[in-house]
């Protein structure tokens, strides 16, 4: 921006220095120069000899080719422009050069050979008549100053000059403020209709650009950029449109803007497009509505300019309309695009078309991010909730109706139930167990015996001998046993299995011990005993009894099984055992404990199932209308967050690490019950309370507290000096005061002051007369409770009254919010079922549209308006046909033109 003014002040500064530049000794900018006197004295004389000769000898030195001019291409004509910008946006032919502003281009195409009319691409060329190098400061010609002097003197000036030289007349400013700006913009712009007729007669060209810096959107202005590819700008597509004179750069959006009626109806008559799109897409229709020309829009419209074009935004000037809030003009349109079905007396069905209104695309079902609804529903400005009437509303209705409210009801007794389940989980948590207490239940616990007859389920007594007594017994039952078994299915030899027996009855005398051992010094004897591995052991020895001959040493290897199978048994149960005794969260003797397991493991069914239709709802909304839709709903995020955070916990409860599980708990708690906020908007008692809060803590408090903090920080560290020489009296000589000391710390003194400003200050005030400073801390006490407590929270005060105030007062503001809520659940549908939910509260047209079907009351004023709205479709459609017949006609004379200079061509060959 700051480049471009300077490049206006230095322009502005050569057309004041008359003297550097030769063309202004003709016609300046002042209303003087040679030509203008010697026409003054002509008009009077009625001679015009003197003048002419003057003009053939003066002028023509300025010309190419003696008035005739050059095609040049637009290439360089863009480097010429390009010149003047920033470095860093020239075109790299320039930025290779030392002085890029030295740049001639007279030099650059001397040595090219002259183009050929007739064989060049007429689009990659323009026709020059006025030499470059002899313009204006900003790139003018003698005729631009003729017309913008706009006297009649200066008009007769520019007559007279093309009737010598007519290819002046489509010469376009070349400086980047104005390029392309032609004398006929400059007559629109003069509302001077004659003048546009005679320049329209002369040959000026109707579809000339003007996309010059100075016509350009104010936010525009600074991403300006050139291409070798094309003449025109390129710009950021982002723009609000607001411009001093952003008119449409086309001479017919020049005269429209305007309101030139008889301008814009000659410029049509000579060919103009009304819906040629400038560089930001809009056609003459799109500015009429930047614009709010509501009489020459219907003017426009009535002669042919379309509405359903959309520019580079995707909006047509419907949605245009939607997205600046132009009231009257949204209205109208709506009027205009509806078709009328019947009306009895002042009842009227009408039917209002959902390809430009309803945020369901009609053929995909995917969401129109640029539909009316959701560009009125999202808009920021106070003039989108007078926007909030009507149809829309009647549509919304209709979406609430047919299916968003049974959706919207289902996710709030749903996430109900959720928090119910979370507050149980939470609050049946236990605390941290005492050192002490756990010792003392540790030490209580009985031992736990296993009673049964069964001779490999004896009972384990409590003294060691009893226990070697046992395993000896249960090692010699085992052994006999299987020895017996040895005898009946084969022929050993008696001497062999009595050693056999004694080996037997050592190995597993010896496992038992090890076992009971380990058991013991972990007091779990009642879960695992010898049982349970005797049992194995006669399953093992039982088993064998099904062969026919077994081989006696491979018994020798029972043991080894017996020792691997315990180990593996003893650490899976080691590692659980020291998992529900360490971890307090495991302990699940108590019915409540296993009430509150039941509930977690819900919440961690439910947490899942919220992320994964989050995610589901990301995949078919894409991701940046996904973030768009959160921004909406920030208890919603908090919301996510807090089920993201409970995917966590189970990793956190089977690591034992229960303070950082606490610790999260505590955050989800607080990210979970603000979700009840998003759906207290959709109901109309709360609904306003929720927009009052959402906008006091945006606004409000955010100011409070970016003041607030400025006097905090500021007393805070006042007083943490002050308190540096504390010393209570109640304390021996040579002990420390930190402990009683106010504030201790400078965080301890922000601490203190927050509280001060709450009206908590007893403690602090009597704790003054304990440092060397006491008068000094009183001061600033008065002071900091003048400014902080008093001024600062009664303007706190009075800052959310007004919020309050204002909301309350705004008609449509809850219905915004209602609105917003219809539309972030209608967002969480899959595109298949919105589009078969659109079928259902839309019928078709006569032409096959899908339309909202509506009866209306109307009043005098009303019908009259639809009557006149009516004829005027009428004769739009007429005007349409007849345009698009001539084009058809021209395209067919012009093939024809075609063919028989083919043919030509061929008699000639």
């Amino acid at each position: 921006m700051g480049n471009t003014e300077s490049n206006v002040t230095s322009g502005v500064k050569k057309q004041t220095d008359a003297g550097s530049i030769l063309l202004y000794k003709l016609v300046d900018l002042k209303g003087g120069g040679l030509f203008v006197d010697m026409m003054k004295r002509a008009s009077q004389t009625k001679q015009y000899a003197e003048l002419d000769h003057a003009i053939r000898t003066k002028v023509e030195p300025f010309l190419y080719n003696k008035g005739k001019g050059r095609w040049i291409p637009v290439s360089k004509l863009v480097l010429l422009r390009n010149k003047d910008r920033p470095r860093h946006k020239m075109l790299p032919v320039l930025k290779a050069m030392e002085k890029p502003e030295d740049y001639d281009i007279d030099k650059d195409i001397a040595n090219d050979e002259e183009p050929d009319e007739n064989k060049i691409d007429k689009s990659k060329y323009r026709l020059v008549c006025w030499m470059l190098g002899e313009r204006g400061a900003v790139g003018e010609t003698i005729l631009h100053l003729c017309l913008l002097n706009a006297t009649s003197i200066h008009a007769d000036l520019a007559k007279r000059l093309l009737r010598f030289y007519p290819n002046l007349i489509n010469d376009i400013y070349i400086d980047d403020e104005y390029y392309g700006e032609n004398v006929l913009h400059i007559a629109i712009v003069n509302e001077d209709p004659s003048m546009v007729k005679f320049l329209l007669d002369s040959g000026a060209d109707v579809n000339e650009r003007c996309i010059g810096n100075f016509m350009s959107a104010e936010d525009q202005k600074a991403t300006r950029c050139d291409s070798l590819d094309h003449e025109w700008v390129c710009v950021s597509p982002e723009t609000n449109y607001e411009g001093y004179v952003y008119w449409g750069e086309y001479p017919l959006s020049f005269a429209a803007c305007l309101g030139q009626e008889e301008c814009y109806r000659l410029i049509l008559a000579r060919g103009a497009d009304p819906d040629k799109q400038d560089t930001n897409g809009n056609t003459v229709l799109h500015m009429l509505v930047i614009y709010q020309k509501l009489t020459t829009f219907d003017m426009a419209y009535e002669v042919g300019s379309s509405l359903s074009v959309r520019n580079v935004q995707n909006l047509t000037p419907l949605t245009l309309a939607a997205k600046l809030a132009r009231v009257e003009m949204f209205f109208h349109i709506m009027n205009i695009e509806r078709e009328i079905y019947w009306q009895i007396g002042s009842i009227t069905c009408a039917a209002y078309p959902l390809s430009q209104i309803d945020t369901i695309d009609v053929d995909t079902g995917q969401i129109s991010k640029k539909s009316a609804l959701n560009l009125v529903v999202f808009g920021d400005k106070d003039e989108h909730l007078e926007l909030m009437d009507g149809v829309l509303i009647d549509l919304l209705n209709a979406k609430w109706n047919t299916f968003v409210k049974s959706r919207f009801y289902q996710q709030f007794y749903l996430f109900c139930c959720y928090f119910v389940v979370s507050v149980i989980s939470f609050t049946l948590r236990p605390g941290p167990i005492d050192q002490d207490e756990e010792e003392e239940s540790s030490s209580s616990q009985p031992p736990n015996n296993n009673d049964t007859t069964d001779i490999y389920s004896t009972p384990i007594s409590e003294s060691y001998e009893d226990t070697l007594t046992t395993i000896s017994t249960i090692a010699k039952s085992l052994a006999e046993n299987l020895v017996e078994n040895l005898k009946i299915s084969s022929n050993t030899p008696s001497d062999i299995l009595e050693n056999i027996t004694l080996d037997i009855v050592s190995n597993i005398s010896s496992v038992l011990k090890d076992v009971w051992n380990v058991t013991t010094k972990q007091n779990i004897t009642s879960a695992i005993n010898g049982s349970a591995y005797i049992e194995l052991i006669g399953d093992l020895y039982n088993s064998s009894m099904n062969y026919e001959t077994v081989d006696v040493y491979h018994s020798l290897d029972l043991n080894t099984s017996i020792v691997m199978l315990g180990k593996e048994n003893e650490d899976t149960y080691n590692w659980w055992h020291d998992l529900t005794e360490e971890c307090r969260l495991m302990h699940m003797e108590d019915p409540v404990a296993k009430v509150r397991l039941i509930a977690e493991i819900l919440m961690e069914f439910g947490a899942l199932f919220y992320i994964i239709a989050a995610l589901r709802e990301a995949r078919f909304l894409g991701l940046n209308m996904f973030i768009e839709n959160l921004a909406t709903a920030p208890s919603r995020v908090m919301f996510l967050f807090s089920c993201c955070l409970l995917t966590s916990f189970p990793a956190l409860r089977l690591s034992c690490a229960d303070e950082l599980e606490d610790m999260l708990a505590v955050v989800v708690m607080l990210t979970t019950a603000p979700y009840f906020l998003f759906f207290c908007r959709g109901f109309k008692t709360v609904g306003p309370f929720v927009v009052m809060i959402y906008r006091m803590i945006t606004g409000d408090l955010l100011r409070f507290v970016c003041i607030y903090l400025v006097f905090v920080m500021g007393f805070s560290q006042a007083y943490y000096i002050i308190f540096l020489s504390f010393d209570n009296p109640g304390t021996p000589d040579g002990v420390d005061d930190t402990q009683v000391n106010p504030m201790p710390s400078p965080m301890e003194s922000i601490m203190a002051m927050f509280l001060m400003s709450m009206a908590n200050f007893g403690d602090y005030y009597e704790a003054f007369e304990n440092t060397e400073h006491e008068m000094e801390a009183k001061s600033l006490f008065v002071v900091y409770m003048a400014i902080v407590a008093i001024l600062l929270v009664n303007m706190l005060i009075a800052m959310m009254g007004n919020t309050y105030q204002k909301i309350a007062e705004t008609r449509n503001e809850w219905q915004r919010q209602w609105a917003r809520i219809v539309l972030v659940v209608e967002r969480g549908v899959p595109p298949a079922e919105r589009l078969k939910k659109l079928n259902d509260y839309s019928q078709p047209m006569s032409d096959g549209r899908k339309a909202l079907v509506l009866r209306l009351n109307q009043t005098e004023e009303d019908k009259e308006e639809m009557k006149e709205i009516l004829e005027m479709k009428r004769v739009h459609e007429r005007l349409v046909k007849r345009r698009k017949d001539r084009i058809m006609k021209e395209k067919e004379m012009s093939e024809k033109l075609q063919a028989q200079q083919a043919e030509k061509e061929k008699l000639l060959l």
